[in-house]
């Protein structure tokens, strides 16, 4: 009897899109990394067995696709929310973040327009949408031109880190915020749940995240940055949100709570650690499969496919950063987990997140530009695909050491996986091209992952999960 195959090759990468600097990567990419040969989608469903079912998908091979369910759960939570705090007739910022936008498309868009909704219809506010951009976005895509954000909600606005700051006093002395965020009497804090820069997070008080970063102008963004370490991470975050600046003005938030394959439900609290400890657990349990089967690749070529900017490419529903730091638990809080390879140490093993030897090269055949990543170019081969990406990549003001890499730039996108294989002595390929719900890699690879998939979810469930529960008071 035949044995039904784990691969979902009809699934696809999403398309690119246009740029906010008016970049068309789709006119520049010649080849997607899903149609090299041999390459596969592994989905996390067949590493996970009891993912929970998603009431939305980007594929309709995950899932439903439609937006009711979120719509429903969005108007429920959004009465459920006590508004009061918002006099008639005053004005509301609405906050959206581009990772939003990015992992959860339509659906977040649709939340966004039920809270506007609702708090005109019920409070007579006028809602102003505000999006917190990243330091790098103007490489980001046009959200307000794809999702049409001007003709749903009225007044949109994007909001970079380097704009206008506001001086906010707090525990840990003076911070800033974007201006533009903060400049309305009140503000609602919106929010996807997900494990990017797990490292960094740790899963305290990972809802706070986007005070000390998406919230934050460059000063205190750099603040959050720097402090790595055991577990310090949020606290410029928590303080910040923290602030009688921000807790006179905030209202309440709304989440969209995810998986690799797409939304699960709709959340929300005005009380914000309440939401966060809610959905703490829920979090590490749906990724941490994803997380941790990459630390059972030996060897590979990574192929960067993706809108993200390298450590934030996506694949299986978890960024890049998670497959750089694969070979330590930085989950772990008795683990100091030092970003030795941002020192440029030398990294002691499981203690310090420093060069994955696992990866023998990285391909680019597209990523976004915006945030420096001197630990990929210094310490990995690297091959480009095309003149037009290698020129964005060394015109990249937040990478001029990207030319010291020397990488050399082929014609073609197999060309350059074969060469970084060749030189790299191995066969397996990992592609971070955000295709939801599956990792995109050869099909040995994909084979390996799946052999060793039992192994690692036994451990995830009787070692790694009641470890990391237990060591911030949360039960299963």
């Amino acid at each position: 009897m035949a044995t039904l195959s784990p691969f979902l090759d009809a699934l696809r990468p999403p398309a690119f899109h246009r740029t906010w600097n008016k970049r068309e990567p789709a006119n520049s990419v010649a080849k997607r990394a899903a149609d090299l040969p041999n390459m596969t989608a592994l989905p996390i469903r067949a590493l996970m067995p009891d993912l929970p079912q998603t009431i939305w998908s980007e594929d309709a091979l995950l899932g439903p696709t439609n937006l009711d369910e979120v719509r429903r759960q969005a108007q429920i939570k959004a009465e459920a929310l006590d508004w009061s705090k918002i006099e008639p007739g005053r004005t509301v910022n609405l906050l959206a973040n581009p990772h939003g936008l990015q992992l959860c498309g339509e659906a977040y868009v649709t939340m966004l327009e039920v809270i506007a909704e609702h708090v005109t219809k019920t409070r007579g506010a006028k809602v102003r949408l505000r999006i917190a951009e990243s330091m790098g976005h103007i490489e980001n895509p046009d959200w307000v031109r794809i999702y049409r954000l001007e003709e749903r909600f009225g007044d949109v606005e994007e909001c970079p880190q380097m704009g206008a700051g506001t001086k906010v006093e707090t525990k840990l002395g003076d911070m800033f915020v974007t201006k533009k965020l903060f400049d309305a009497p009140y503000f609602i804090h919106t929010h996807v749940t997900e494990m990017r820069e797990g490292y960094l997070h740790r899963m305290l008080d990972r809802l706070m995240k986007p005070f000390g970063m998406a919230y934050a102008r460059l000063e205190s963004r750099s603040a959050y940055h720097f402090g790595f370490g055991p577990r310090t991470g949020q606290i410029v975050s928590r303080c910040i949100f923290e602030s009688d600046f921000v807790q006179q003005r905030y209202v309440g938030t709304m989440v969209l709570d995810t998986t690799s394959e797409g939304v699960v439900s709709v959340e929300a609290d005005n009380d914000l650690k309440a939401l966060d400890r809610r959905l703490a657990a829920g979090i590490m349990r749906n990724y941490a499969m994803a997380m941790k089967i990459l630390g059972e690749i030996k060897d590979c070529v990574v192929v960067f496919d993706d809108h993200g900017c390298g450590v934030y490419c996506y694949a299986g529903g978890i960024a890049f950063d998670n497959m750089l730091c694969a070979d330590i638990d930085f989950m772990d809080l008795d683990n100091l987990s030092l970003l030795a390879a941002e020192r440029h140490d030398s990294a002691e093993p499981g203690l310090t997140m420093g060069k994955n030897n696992a990866i023998k090269a990285i391909v680019i055949n597209y990523m976004a530009g915006g945030v420096p990543q001197p630990f990929l170019w210094d310490n990995y081969p690297i091959h480009v695909v095309g003149d037009t990406v290698n020129r964005w990549m060394l015109n990249d003001p937040s990478n001029y050491h990207f030319s010291r890499s020397k990488a050399p730039v082929w014609s073609t996108l197999d060309e350059a996986v074969e060469a970084a294989c060749s030189d790299g002595g191995t066969r397996n390929v990992i592609v971070f091209d955000r295709t939801p719900g599956a990792f995109r890699v050869s099909r040995e690879l994909g084979e390996h992952l799946m052999s060793r998939a039992p192994q690692v979810r036994e451990r995830v469930e009787s070692e790694f999960l009641p470890k990391w529960l237990r060591q911030r008071g949360l039960t299963q």
